[in-house]
């Protein structure tokens, strides 16, 4: 338990010890002065825009900082961001974006189409390791080959800023969901990065409360670590004057009992999970406080293929097939989930997935007797990294149980703070790990499928297959039948390696206060505090 919740804990002692004294609560007093108050699931690991993993740092990374193009509130198209308009060549190649000429720094200084070139090149730059530049920038020509150093100048990158308005990008080939990718792609302003470290260099200051300058519709006020981020409202936001919040303080509670109480007791205004426990109740007596968002994600258990067991194809598929997903979102997990029959989520891009995956005890008990362990004979006892969040807790103990039941083998759980468990991925140093993966930019199969790619920095489980990867560079063609049957033969493969299973897909269940107000449950609703107010 993190020190902020213990603070919490004490808190809501107070309130309840304070009972019958009517004294206001803080999202009373926070509704009433525009002072947002929610719960964010964990201490976020960075707030640099080119280092950020997860969905706990997005949230804060969306609102210090803004990209040429934002979501729509609604539709999820792109719309203008920094750029107020943009337009594309004949031939699908190159993009032109046309910065705004108030668009300002949280110090007040310009935000001009430099700082964009800046924020390329140290997105790309190999020795920083941005994990997602894969996701915004690799379909720029000559974008793959320098962060992977094969190239040595940026000058070769498409990437370039004719003047201090004009942005250009030039692609490998035509991607027209492009505008979308560039939703996670933010400028830096280097006189601050480089100020306090190398451009280059992962650990930077720069990020810290007073040195930290964004673009964005907020700026940050304070971030005491496993206490909470106080995010402000920018006054030099180009659009500021729809910005109604006037702070949004977002407090570290990774046990959803003790953020669901916070939220009974008038400490939060939003929450990031509710107890599985609760959903139902919430369900039946509040039902106007309780939110189901398709954040258009894939629950998933990366496994470690270079390693036995796990290394065999056939110990692989057995687990898969001994994996009732029907019961696991029916039962267990609940919230509107959907068990995963494929890796990519429904309605990617107008993409229909195989949906190969089954539950069939029998054919799991063959596999496994195949890869020389029969009724789970002689298989060694492996290990499942988790978070140590309650729903990730009770899925695993289920799939533990599964596995038991239906293979004879057992895997022991292993619970990390995510901080660990993502240093983990990075290092391998795992059999099984938990993984979860959200549309956070475009809506298209690529994003789900491109990274597992040879050598792509979000694929977890190291895994290279060259059929898999001739099939995902067949999905580079205008032709859209072509290219969903070519994504089609990438998720075969996929779903025939296995070198992650997929169990379900996702959706957030959160609760939600009735004071706020401009909040949609749609996928990036948590990155836009600048349509949110309070009454």
């Amino acid at each position: 338990m993190t020190i902020f919740a213990r603070a919490l804990l004490m808190l809501l002692g107070a309130v309840v010890l304070a009972g019958c004294g009517r004294r206001e609560t803080r999202v009373a007093a926070g509704t009433r002065d525009q002072i947002l108050y929610r719960g964010n699931a964990t201490e976020p690991e960075s707030l640099d825009p080119h280092l950020v993993r997860g969905a706990v740092e997005w949230t804060l990374v969306g609102s210090l900082f803004e990209g040429l193009v934002v979501p729509d509130h609604e539709t999820l198209v792109p719309r203008p961001g920094v750029a107020e308009r943009w337009e594309v060549s004949p031939d699908g190649l190159v993009y032109r974006f046309f910065l705004r000429g108030n668009a300002k720094w949280s110090d007040g200084t310009p935000v001009t189409a430099a700082d964009f070139l800046y924020g390329a090149r140290r997105l790309l730059a190999p020795k920083l390791g941005a994990a997602h530049a894969e996701n915004n920038l690799f379909f720029v020509k000559n974008a793959r080959a320098y962060q992977a150093g094969k190239l040595a100048d940026f000058a070769a990158v498409g990437v370039k800023a004719p003047d201090a308005r004009t942005v250009e990008f030039t692609l490998e080939r035509p991607a027209p969901f492009f505008p979308s990718a560039l939703y996670l792609f933010f400028a830096v302003p280097q006189a601050t990065v480089e100020k306090f470290a190398p451009m280059d260099e992962r650990r930077n200051d720069w990020i810290r409360p007073g040195n930290l300058v964004g673009n964005g519709p907020f700026r940050l006020k304070s971030w005491v670590a496993n206490q909470g981020v106080v995010l402000e409202k920018n006054p030099h936001y180009w659009d500021a004057a729809k910005v109604r919040l006037r702070e949004a303080h977002f407090s570290p509670i990774e046990s959803p009992s003790v953020e669901e109480n916070a939220f009974r007791n008038g400490l939060l205004h939003l929450t990031s999970f509710v107890p599985l426990s609760k959903i139902d109740t919430y369900a039946r007596e509040q039902p106007g406080v309780l939110h189901t968002v398709d954040d258009r994600g894939v629950y998933f258990y990366s496994l470690n293929v270079a390693k036995p067991p796990l290394d065999d194809v056939r110990v692989r598929q057995a687990l898969a097939l001994a994996i009732d997903r029907e019961a696991l979102v029916r039962t267990v997990i609940k919230g509107g989930k959907q068990p995963a029959r494929h890796f990519t989520p429904p309605a990617m891009g107008g993409y229909d997935a195989p949906a190969l995956l089954r539950f069939d005890p029998a054919e799991a008990q063959r596999r496994l007797a195949a890869a020389g362990f029969p009724g789970g004979r002689g298989f060694p006892e492996i290990e499942l990294m988790i978070d140590a969040r309650e729903h990730h807790v009770v899925v695993a103990e289920a799939v533990q149980q599964m596995w038991l039941r239906h293979l004879g083998i057992k895997v022991t759980l292993r619970n990390q703070e995510t901080q660990v468990l993502n240093a983990a991925k990075r290092t391998m140093d795992f059999q099984l790990v938990r993984g979860e993966w959200n549309a956070t930019t475009y809506q298209d199969p690529i994003y789900f499928l491109g990274a597992w790619q040879t050598g792509g920095l979000y694929n977890e489980a190291k895994w290279s297959d060259a059929a898999f990867d001739r099939h995902i560079d067949a999905t580079w063609t205008a032709d859209a039948t072509a290219r969903n049957a070519a994504f089609r033969a990438a998720e075969t493969v996929f779903l025939e390696q296995l070198p992650a299973i997929p169990l379900f897909f996702s959706t957030r269940v959160m609760l939600v206060h009735p004071s706020v107000k401009g909040w949609v449950p749609k996928p990036f609703a948590d990155r836009r505090l600048k349509y949110i107010w309070l009454e």
